[in-house]
């Protein structure tokens, strides 16, 4: 994969947090509102700035999951669910506050490392 990130998802706002992997830049911010064409506004403008790049996002498997990976999906980039209390397990003692950024950021961590621990996306219908 050219590209390796995490989404922390919530009511008002997705925070990102992604990877390049061929120079090492890492790309944080927030996507709002945290809506199916919020979310897909974001994307086009992703896919636009790296046109043939294999992407991967991770997102936790809460509330709001499904149509995050449908949006991913719908824009070629492989969405992976992450199962919520063995990411949290992960993260090890707590030295900090939790925020969204640390939040996305673990994820994208776990995804690069090839050490998130997935759960199972259904097919689409």
């Amino acid at each position: 994969m050219d590209i390796l990130g995490g989404f922390d998802v919530h009511r008002k706002q997705i925070t990102f947090d992604y990877i390049e992997m061929e120079t090492g830049e890492v790309h944080r911010g927030k996507i709002q509102p945290a809506d199916r064409e919020g979310l897909w506004s974001w994307l086009e403008g992703f896919t636009e700035r790296f046109p043939a790049q294999d992407a991967a996002i991770a997102v936790e498997a809460t509330t709001g999951w499904r149509y995050v990976v449908e949006e991913l999906r719908r824009a070629g980039i492989e969405p992976h669910l992450a199962e919520p209390a063995k990411t949290k397990s992960l993260q090890g003692r707590k030295k900090r506050a939790k925020t969204d950024r640390l939040d996305a950021g673990h994820l994208r961590e776990l995804l690069v490392i090839d050490r998130l621990p997935e759960s199972w996306i259904p097919p689409e219908h």
